[in-house]
């Protein structure tokens, strides 16, 4: 068992509690929030000044969209503030400027901005043009979507806030691009991740599809980790791969989607006429297909997580494995528990409903036992 300070992890057990608590700050503000905009009539009066100003709905639908996503960046920009600024600091974990920290903001909202006014339009077209069925459409939009943001993630999306460089450590390059070879993972690049600008903690990515697949790793871990830990973290991650957990979890996530759409579908036929709207494809009526999507994703969310932490625990053994380097793999866990901040034993029921990966304590019990089970 994974073995750190008392005052280390009373620290991370403060810094987890905290951060479960502004989770339910953020859960309850953005119900109470979603429901007051749409019992008030501000989301109606919205629509009609978004449909005066354009009546195209190609054009209001997205006005509509920009006035409500700027409106909802200021109200929780304070919580974001504490949770992704001041907590960080306080807890030292954080070496972001005030002003990074603010283009950064800026940055995810003009991002937003863009990909929300392309996801709303297009929404919203189905609700005028396919009917009952505007449901099983917008599933198969959000399908080739999540594989187009997948695809562009490491060379358009990620660059945006951090710089990517090529590794050149050629060493470790040559173990980690043999190691892919293993698993029959063509990779395209090794790049150092430029982390430490903003965040002490450490992290890396098998990241992309097809011709953008390429491995990424944080200069916070290259810096503090041995190369032989780096490659079992890695191993972990080609183990996704092998596996073919990038395809099991687009296919869940699939149907998950259509499933909260179809419960979409059903809250907008039982609370339009109720609430005054005439029209499934009124925008001002979007809070409700929101509040029915936003109430789906909290109550699938638990099986959601349940789904991910069995993909790691295989990709944990796969890791161990490919290695064979049971030693490499319980260093790299005590060092990501000491660099991240992670409560190694977090409280089992919050474990279940909110992470998608199994404690480190628990990751580094089952190493200390491989190969036995």
């Amino acid at each position: 068992m994974l073995k750190t300070s008392d005052d280390q992890q009373a620290r991370a057990k403060r810094y987890e509690a905290i951060h479960n608590w502004l989770y339910l700050v953020d859960v309850i503000l953005s119900a109470a929030a979603l429901i007051f905009f749409l019992l008030s009539g501000w989301s109606a009066t919205l629509a009609g000044w978004a449909r005066g100003v354009a009546g195209n709905p190609w054009l209001h639908v997205p006005l509509y969209a920009a006035v409500t996503l700027v409106g909802v960046k200021l109200l929780f920009l304070p919580l974001n503030f504490f949770g992704d600024f001041y907590l960080e600091h306080r807890f030292g974990l954080s070496n972001e400027k005030l002003s990074g920290w603010a283009k950064d903001e800026l940055k995810s909202l003009a991002l937003n901005l863009a990909l929300g006014a392309v996801v709303l339009d297009v929404v919203y077209f189905l609700l005028r043009q396919a009917g009952d069925w505007w449901w099983a459409g917008a599933g198969v939009f959000f399908l080739l979507f999540g594989v187009v943001l997948s695809t562009l993630y490491p060379v358009l999306i990620l660059p945006l806030f951090y710089k990517l460089v090529p590794l050149e450590n050629e060493s470790l390059k040559q173990k980690l691009t043999t190691l892919a070879e293993r698993v029959g993972a063509n990779v395209l690049g090794v790049y150092r991740w430029g982390m430490s600008e903003k965040t002490k903690k450490a992290n890396a990515a098998f990241a992309g599809l097809g011709k953008t697949k390429r491995i990424i790793l944080a200069d916070t871990l290259l810096d503090h980790f041995a190369e032989d830990e780096i490659e079992v973290v890695l191993a972990h991650e080609m183990a996704h791969y092998k596996h073919g957990d990038i395809s099991k979890m687009i296919a869940w996530s699939t149907l998950t989607t259509f499933a909260g759409l179809w419960v979409a579908n059903a809250g907008l036929r039982l609370g339009l006429e109720r609430l005054g709207f005439a029209d499934r494809a009124d925008i001002g009526a979007f809070p409700l297909l929101a509040l029915c999507l936003f109430a789906f994703g909290l109550v699938v969310m638990p099986v959601n997580n349940a789904f991910s932490r069995w993909r790691e625990w295989k990709a944990d053994r796969a890791a161990l494995e490919l290695t064979g380097n049971r030693d490499g793999f319980i260093r790299a866990m005590k060092k990501l528990a000491e660099q991240n901040l992670a409560d190694v034993e977090p409280n089992p029921v919050i474990e279940y409903l909110l992470h998608d990966h199994p404690s480190l304590g628990r990751r580094i019990a089952f190493a200390e036992r491989w190969p036995n089970p």
